[in-house]
């Protein structure tokens, strides 16, 4: 009996490279990988190439509340 794999991540997710210099934000698609046996972050690096990252290393993005009320 196979047991269920674990749900995906949800919501949207960033990971962060530095690339000459300059911190990236790289928006993060969650594979299944079976031989890892979890889900892995996978991004579009600066240079153009699909690279699976570290879970741990992935950043949860978290929606800015509208401040109610007048504008500083």
């Amino acid at each position: 009996m196979r047991s269920p794999k674990p749900r995906r991540p949800h919501g949207r997710w960033t990971y962060y490279i530095l690339h000459e210099d300059i911190l990236w934000p790289c928006p993060v698609r969650w594979e299944w990988e079976s031989g890892y046996g979890g889900w892995l972050p996978f991004y579009y690096s600066p240079t153009l190439e699909f690279v699976a990252g570290d879970p741990d290393k992935a950043t949860k993005v978290v929606k800015a509340k509208a401040q109610a009320g007048r504008i500083s």
